[in-house]
Order: C-alpha cells, then structure tokens, then sequence
C-alpha cells in the first residue's frame, strides 16, 4: 500500500500535494498520522480537531484509510530507524509519498531523503519526495493562529472548509431559556477560538441550521469557570440533549463583553442573531457541509481507521 505520513491535525489544502500524488499513483492508498498530535502530547498546544473529527475530514476528502500511530514516550524516543521498522513491521508498505520538508524520529533528527534511504534498505522503490517549496504555505501553526485571533474566515481559507467541533449537548444554567433565547451548550475537548460571537451551522437531524454561537465565561453573570460554548439554533425547536451535533464556525459576530444585566444583554442576542443569519444566508461552502452530512449521517459507513500501538 502507498502512504502518505504526518502529524495531519486536520487535512489542510498544505497537505492537499500529496494527497493529489496518492491518488494518482494508486487505488490502495492511506495516511499514517499520529494520536495524539506529537505537540499535544508535549503540551505545546491544543488539538486543532479531535481524532473523531479527522475522521470526518478524512471521509468528506475520500481519503481511503487512515492509520493511527499511539505517540507516548516509547513513540516519541524512537529513533528514525526504530520508527521506520516499527511502521514496517505493522503495515504491509510499498511505497512512500512525503513532502520535502518532512522530519521523523527523536528530535526531528530524521528527514524524507533519510525515510527514502530506510525504505530502500527494505527494497521499497516507489518513494515520492513532493517538492512543497514552490506551493503556498499552509501550515496548522497559521491556522492555530487566526483561530486564537478569531479570525474563522482565514482558518477556513487554509484548512479548505470551516473550522468546526462535533460535541455532545449537555445542560447548562439554562438562562437562555429564561431569557427566551435558549441555548445548546457543547462538550468540547479541544482547542477554541477567541472568546466572541460566531455565526455558525449546527448539524441537527441531517439538516443544516443557522446558529449563534457564544465561545466564553459568560462575564455579565459571572458564573461560568472556564470556556463555555453555547449555541442558540435558529428556527429549531426540540430536545437534543444528550445529542451529538457537528457546529461550523462560519464568521465572527464581535468579542464577549459585560452587560449591565438582562435587558441590554438580551436586546445585543436579538442584534446578534440578525447578523449571524445574514453571515448564514451569504455562506457558500455549500460542497463540504452537503458532503459532511451525508457521510456523518450514513450509519452504513465503517470507518476505515486502525489505532496501531506498541
């Protein structure tokens, strides 16, 4: 099997060369990445999808198998070639597809012409090194970093689809539903944008709504510890606590501030929802939202991913 190899914290268009070199070299093809992402594991940042979220990437891009490596210390101190025979001896490999700019192994110590010597040793001929130099870079550190801005739009730009989060509802202080605004909090364990506003696509019963999204501590009342995201569905009305649901980030509405109480809190929400529905109607990454529902709500599908641990 050809494969393609990287931390892939999400499929961004960075990485869309060689996924385009898998496709055209072969029918059997995959990506080995890694769970969690090595930085993760050091605690240099926050994951930027969960793995079940790479998974609905994956299947939305026709990425045919995804191999999941356990990165742990025994992982994080092999050394190139230890990595190397480890992949070796787990995956039936044939040949490799790697961008130039690829390290592996303790320290980074290893890069893709030292992969390709490794992987002829072995007699495995077909090694791709895909020359990225001249492509734009794409990376998930300017992603991370238009996310922390709230800058959603730029995110999307270089991931190629919205920035999203799948999560369970769960309750919460069930103000909004006093103020007549209720709200789906979300479960997330991830990374979150800048505390603010979003408009937003929530997935509910294979329909696509609009939402108001609402990522902070809510400070007006002060009673919220840690990061809260809530979304107020427009023109839904039901029960799905307890639910999974798929949010889109779409656009930035504003930053959280502190209101002096309900009534000038609840008159911003009505002006809030204003603007995320007119963000909504204009939204037109219409191909990846129709493709996302229909592989998210096909229960036929198995996913075709493999935790490959020591």
């Amino acid at each position: 099997m050809l494969i393609t190899i990287g931390a892939f914290d999400g499929f961004h268009k960075g990485h869309s060369e060689l996924l385009r070199i898998c496709r055209e070299f072969s029918s059997d093809w995959g990506v080995v990445t890694f769970n969690p992402h090595p930085s993760v594991f050091m605690g240099k940042i926050q994951p930027l999808f969960t793995l079940h979220e790479r998974e609905l990437i994956r299947r939305v891009l026709g990425i045919p198998r995804m191999y999941v490596l356990k990165f742990d210390d025994e992982m994080m101190r092999l050394s190139p070639s230890e990595f190397w025979r480890f992949l070796r001896d787990r995956i039936d490999v044939d040949g490799l597809v790697i961008g130039s700019d690829f390290h592996f192994g303790y320290e980074r110590s290893g890069d893709a012409f030292a992969l390709r010597e490794l992987a002829r040793s072995d007699g495995i001929e077909r090694v791709i090194i895909a020359d990225l130099k001249d492509k734009p870079r794409y990376s998930s550190t300017t992603i991370r970093e238009a996310i922390m801005a709230g800058n959603v739009e730029t995110a999307a730009e270089i991931l190629g689809y919205p920035f999203f989060m799948i999560g369970r509802v769960i309750h919460g202080n069930e103000r909004g539903r006093t103020m007549k605004f209720p709200t789906a909090n979300i479960a997330v364990n991830k990374m979150m944008p800048a505390y603010g506003v979003y408009s937003s696509a929530i997935l509910i019963n294979d329909r696509w709504y609009c939402g108001a999204l609402s990522v902070g501590n809510n400070p007006t009342f002060n009673d919220v510890k840690g990061t809260r995201a809530e979304v107020h569905v427009l023109d839904f009305d039901g029960d799905i606590y307890g639910e999974e649901v798929i949010v889109m980030l779409i656009g930035r509405v504003r930053g959280i501030r502190k209101f002096s109480g309900k009534d000038e809190l609840s008159a911003q929400i009505t002006h809030d929802i204003a603007e995320c529905r007119r963000i909504y109607d204009v939204f037109n990454d219409i191909d990846f939202a129709e493709k996302a529902k229909d592989v998210y709500s096909n229960e036929n599908l198995i996913p075709q991913i493999q935790i490959i641990e020591r």
